[in-house]
């Protein structure tokens, strides 16, 4: 019974997450960068919406108000982030956690597609937390959005291959709540390129197929269902999606300068045997240093290699597919060092719209940790389990990182000599090591691991030795490389403090102008948060730039009556002698004020102008106008005026509804489907 529950997928990957991201698991450190400087706040003003009442549709908050919902990275519409912000108000914990959940969930997600596969349980497990601690999560952790898709592309991908083998009702519905948690939560250009895959997929199914009818007639009524389920969950982000670009620089297409920033440089590819020594900021390595590491493991990289040494690996098509999709999506992962991404840029529709093409490499670990599996669940089922060919590879590496290792110390030669450990300010040496230094560091592990593998692959030849030495091998990559990449050298409460988010989710803005509020200073704040967003303020915040800003709101910016309308309050008469302009209430997508009026006169809301705002004045619907390039305006007589502005997106709302609606009959349907089946089976163990 004991075994039976440490090995289950919902217990082991959690557990072996919590010991990996142990900074997090104890709330000791924090993430850094673009997670708390974007991603983390956009959840908080999403969670006063809901703990508010509201769906979070507006942020007032955010450079003089932004279309929340319509935002691709956002979150507004995950599930996911909804649930948290209903437990935790958000917390900095909760971020914590949910970051977890996403590398947890991603291990269950790729050892049930690697089951289905075939693979045994050991080799699943193997597989998929050699997934899970792969080089893109350790790198891309900063990128909240790119860790959520990398946690539900295996589940979307088991479930797609599930439906061009059979039809039934179940994986067409869990095909599409997965896909929908992908396109709400993940990345833009991931989701881009997965639907990609999938058509490719599709195309390989068809094609393999010994009668293509037969497949039509089976695959066609499981692929419409599933589209359309996915349609009426998605609805609401997918309408918000579609009505944002035309008001955003990035819903256009983008020069090939930009598409092609965050290249990965092929030299990277050196962290497939040494992840560490790619941190480092030498000048030939030349890319972000959060777009290099694809590390596997140290296993399942001699099973790649020796996968082209196994006569099986060309025989399976399916294999052979992987293949090409891995070394394919590398290409495209060096970008500018490359020519895929500049083909794909002119070539395939959406493929101009987005940048960061290491992120591509995620494909490439996916697949080719598939092909590992594959060739080592071979392995294990011959009967002679020949070591041959795997003795040679482990003795080449083994020489490799020696040869490596022995250039790097020449190199190092002066660094050492230099080095004087008196007084030394360690954090300024870490930083300042180079390539040969670092792997230096790394080499005792390598050889160490290696070893291992050697004894027991060759000597042992033991599947659970082998999930083993993954497990450890995985940690320890991880623990060398997560100072540099993932959390941040402030504590926990440290960073808990200077974020200092204000408990009252609305406040009434006073009587400041909203040059006092604007925070476009680089102090203590910004290195851990964007300050607007956590201290309830409307202004503008130039280290806080939303991915899609809006197209006026830079314009206005950039223009000569920036300083002039800055001088006024949230809500002003542009009329002398107007009188007196009270807030009343005030929310996320709501404002209620009362004025008074000496003389007719022209009333400014400063938020941004977007379809879906009304204005009413004593219960009447009025005209909104722009004003001074990109806010809101209205005409208002003279006397005593109750003036409401209301943001409220008809066509959203209502597509929200059909979407909550649907997802909570299809997870009755998988709860129904689940129970009948472990009913069964257990009337099939009483029998």
């Amino acid at each position: 019974m004991f075994r039976k529950t440490v090995t289950n997928p919902f217990f082991l990957f959690p557990f072996i997450t919590c010991i990996v991201f142990w900074p997090f698991t104890f709330q000791l450190f924090s993430l850094k960068n673009d997670a708390l400087t974007y991603y983390y706040p956009i959840r908080t003003l999403i969670s006063d919406a809901l703990n508010n009442g509201e769906l979070p549709l507006w942020s007032p908050f955010i450079n003089m108000g932004y279309p929340l919902h319509a935002d691709m990275q956002s979150a507004a519409w995950n599930p996911l982030v909804w649930l948290f912000a209903f437990i935790s108000n958000y917390s900095l914990a909760a971020f914590h956690y949910e970051l977890m959940f996403y590398i947890a969930f991603a291990g269950i997600g790729f050892y049930y597609l690697c089951k289905d596969i075939g693979y045994c349980r050991t080799i699943s497990i193997a597989m998929a937390i050699a997934y899970q601690f792969s080089g893109f999560m350790i790198d891309s952790v900063q990128f909240f959005n790119c860790i959520s898709s990398a946690c539900y592309f295996p589940f979307v991908f088991l479930f797609f291959r599930k439906m061009m083998r059979q039809y039934q009702l179940n994986d067409a519905v869990l095909f599409a709540v997965f896909f929908f948690l992908f396109f709400t939560g993940g990345y833009p250009s991931l989701f881009i390129i997965s639907s990609y895959f999938l058509f490719a997929y599709f195309l390989f199914s068809f094609f393999s197929a010994p009668s293509k009818i037969v497949f039509l007639k089976t695959v066609m009524p499981s692929m419409i269902m599933a589209i359309l389920f996915f349609l009426l969950l998605g609805s609401p982000a997918i309408i918000s999606f579609y009505q944002q670009l035309p008001f955003i620089e990035r819903g256009k297409s983008q020069l090939l300068s930009v598409v092609l920033e965050n290249s990965m440089n092929p030299a990277s590819s050196l962290s497939f045997l040494a992840p560490f020594s790619t941190t480092a900021n030498d000048q030939w390595l030349h890319s972000s240093i959060l777009m290099r590491n694809i590390y596997l493991g140290i296993i399942p990289l001699i099973f790649l290699i020796y996968s082209f040494f196994n006569k099986s690996f060309k025989k399976n098509k399916e294999i052979l597919f992987f293949l090409c999709c891995a070394l394919f999506m590398l290409g495209m992962a060096f970008g500018e060092f490359f020519f895929l991404r500049q083909l794909a840029y002119y070539t395939l529709p959406l493929m101009d719209s987005f940048r960061h093409p290491a992120l591509s490499r995620l494909f490439s670990i996916f697949f080719l940790l598939l092909i590992a599996g594959n060739t080592l669940s071979n392995w294990k089922r011959s009967e002679e389990k020949n070591t041959a060919v795997l003795k040679k590879i482990i003795q080449t590496l083994i020489v490799v990182v020696f040869i490596t290792g022995v250039f790097c110390l020449i190199c190092s030669v002066g660094f050492f000599q230099s080095m004087n450990l008196n007084g030394t300010d360690f954090k300024l040496l870490f930083n300042k090591l180079n390539f040969s230094e670092r792997f230096l560091m790394q080499m005792p592990f390598l050889i160490s691991l290696l070893i291992l593998s050697f004894y027991a692959i060759v000597k042992k030849k033991s599947i659970h030795l082998i999930c083993l030495i993954i497990i450890a091998d995985m940690f320890i990559a991880s623990q060398l490389n997560m100072p540099v990449t993932v959390y941040g050298a402030k504590n926990f409460k440290v960073i808990e403090k200077l974020i200092n988010r204000n408990p009252v989710k609305f406040p009434i803005p006073g009587q400041q102008t909203i040059e006092e509020n604007s925070l476009n200073s680089y102090d203590e704040n910004t290195i851990t948060g964007s300050t607007l967003p956590f201290t309830k303020r409307i202004g503008r915040n130039d280290y806080f730039i939303s991915p899609g800003n809006l197209s006026k709101q830079d314009t206005f910016y950039t223009s000569g009556i920036k300083n002039i309308v800055f001088k006024n309050t949230v809500v002003y008469a542009e009329v002398p002698n107007a009188g007196r302009i009270e807030i009343k209430s005030f929310s996320a997508n709501k404002m209620q004020a009362s004025a008074h009026f000496n003389e007719p006169g022209t009333m400014v809301y400063l938020q941004n102008n977007y379809p879906g705002w009304e204005a009413f004045i004593d219960g009447e619907k009025t005209n909104i106008q722009t004003a001074n390039i990109s806010f809101m305006s209205i005409s208002v007589t003279s006397g005593e005026h109750d003036i409401v502005f209301r943001y409220r997106p008809l066509t959203v709302i209502a597509s929200w509804i059909v979407s909550l609606v649907s997802l909570l009959l299809m997870l009755c349907y998988l709860i129904l489907v689940f129970s009948k089946r472990q009913s069964g089976k257990r009337q099939q163990e009483i029998a």
